[in-house]
């Protein structure tokens, strides 16, 4: 099975299990391909996506069973390592994030223990998964018998409402159970605040501030009264110049957390990877002047778009490192330290290469470069010995029972891939990504073929000065 970062799980999983039950949910599993959906009438269509939506729900119950009798069993084994282990370990069987392994742990804990009726109404179908998630978010603070009493008065209506309804009615619960649990969570909430950042389609990303309530709403109306007011021509140091209100909201947000005047390039390094074939037109001619760039834990840019970026920034402001991949151009192996403001290339280097925590479908950002074979066991600092973690994998991995070893070193222009041993003896792999992210291993384009349509205006016949400024640096 090949996963976001050719991640797989070991044949071992259904194979090499002796359980039955294992078996014959694998088997199940696999007769769901063989039914003839051509002969039903479309009422059976219709009925079958009901009953399906419904055994979603009873296999995510019978999941949160299995899951807790680990912790359980973990817990009564290694009680000091139990609670992270577990998560990561649920998490890799899930195929989704340690956080949200954590977060089925939590739920799987407090439905088996103190939330008997929804995890019925779970296992019955009449619910999902997310229900369950909101009710256990939303009576966290509450003492086991108050939770168990929420349980209890949405029993029969449970079945009717929405995840989004039923999280309200069990908030609503909560609050007059125990008013003094709400306050002192929203108290903890307000220490949590922060800022994030994830990648959004379109070359755009989500810049997420969460905060209390009061200060949030506040400055959200601030930004929009200053929209409106350079919409409507109101303010002498910045014009609308073909903007919405939304669109110059944003901006508006945007220069002033970043602390710029109005016009002002921004100061902080990005990183842009992409080929000189699709930055300046030169170098293979094999491959395709629209090879899509990467920007390192977000995502693809098409071309044409980096090429603005690097145009629009000016001579005075981009840098070029040269970065030498192998012959197929997928894998890094080496990189120009022609630029000294920054110490550790060989960190930068296997951000670069990684993109994300190497671990099978975390997605994490990479906080450590960590030693896969460890310092203490004669492991080296080196490319083909590090990898790029998030500070929770890293934390993890050195957790009893937990291995990770390097299976293939990226040597040679081979790409880096490594197996994570879970305590409970279950093995994934994880491959390294092409430099240039997954989906740009496709064969290259024919130097005949003609060239995809762009907008008007993206690539100028000529190039301009900053394109012969940086055509020199890589040919220096």
């Amino acid at each position: 099975m090949e996963g976001i970062r050719s991640a797989g799980l070991d044949r071992g999983t259904v194979e090499g299990s002796t359980c039955v039950a294992v078996g014959q949910v694998a088997r199940f599993r696999e007769s769901l391909a063989d039914i003839d959906i051509r002969t039903m009438s479309d009422h059976d269509r219709l009925a079958l996506v009901a009953e399906l939506e419904r055994l979603k729900g009873s296999a995510s119950a019978c999941q949160m069973r299995a899951t807790d009798a680990v912790r359980v069993s973990r817990e009564e084994s290694s009680p000091q390592d139990a609670g992270r282990s577990v998560g990561s370990e649920v998490a890799l069987a899930r195929r989704e994030s340690p956080s949200l392994g954590d977060r089925f742990v939590g739920v799987s804990r407090a439905l088996v223990e103190e939330m008997p009726e929804t995890l019925g109404a779970l296992g019955r179908g009449e619910i999902v998964e997310r229900h369950a998630v909101e009710l256990v978010r939303e009576t966290a603070t509450l003492s086991r018998e108050d939770r168990v009493e929420v349980d209890r008065r949405l029993a029969g209506v449970l079945p009717r409402l929405g995840w989004r309804a039923a999280g309200r009615a069990a908030r609503r619960v909560a609050a007059e159970l125990d008013a003094a649990s709400v306050v002192r969570r929203m108290e903890t909430a307000a220490r949590s605040r922060r800022v994030s950042v994830r990648p959004a389609p379109d070359g755009m990303a989500y810049l997420t501030v969460l905060g209390p309530l009061r200060e949030v709403v506040g400055a959200y109306a601030a930004v929009q009264a200053r929209a409106r007011a350079v919409v409507g021509g109101q303010c002498e140091d910045e014009g609308a110049d073909g903007r919405g209100v939304g669109a110059v909201a944003a901006d508006t947000a945007l220069r002033l957390m970043a602390g710029l005047a109005p016009g002002q390039v921004q100061p902080v390094e990005v990183q842009l990877v992409m080929t000189d074939r699709a930055l300046l037109g030169t170098g293979d001619g094999a491959r395709s002047v629209f090879e899509p760039a990467r920007v390192p834990g977000q995502g693809s840019v098409p071309a044409p778009v980096a090429r603005s970026w690097v145009r629009d920034a000016g001579p005075a402001s981009v840098w070029v490192r040269r970065l030498y991949t192998s012959p197929g151009g997928r894998d890094l192996v080496a990189m120009d330290s022609r630029r000294r403001l920054f110490g550790g290339l060989l960190r930068r280097m296997l951000v670069l290469r990684d993109d994300v925590c190497s671990t099978p479908w975390c997605d994490a950002p990479i906080v450590h470069a960590d030693h896969t074979h460890p310092v203490r066991a004669g492991g080296v600092t080196s490319f083909g010995n590090g990898g790029g973690r998030c500070a929770r994998c890293n934390g993890v991995k050195e957790a009893d029972g937990w291995r990770v070893r390097v299976v293939k070193s990226p040597v040679r222009g081979s790409p880096l891939v490594l197996e994570t041993v879970t305590p409970s003896c279950h093995r994934y792999r994880s491959t390294s990504p092409p430099l240039l992210g997954w989906g740009s291993d496709s064969p290259k384009l024919a130097t005949n073929a003609p060239p995809p349509p762009t907008r008007r205006g993206a690539d100028p016949p000529t190039p301009s000065p900053l394109e012969r400024h940086l055509e020199a640096l890589l040919g220096a």
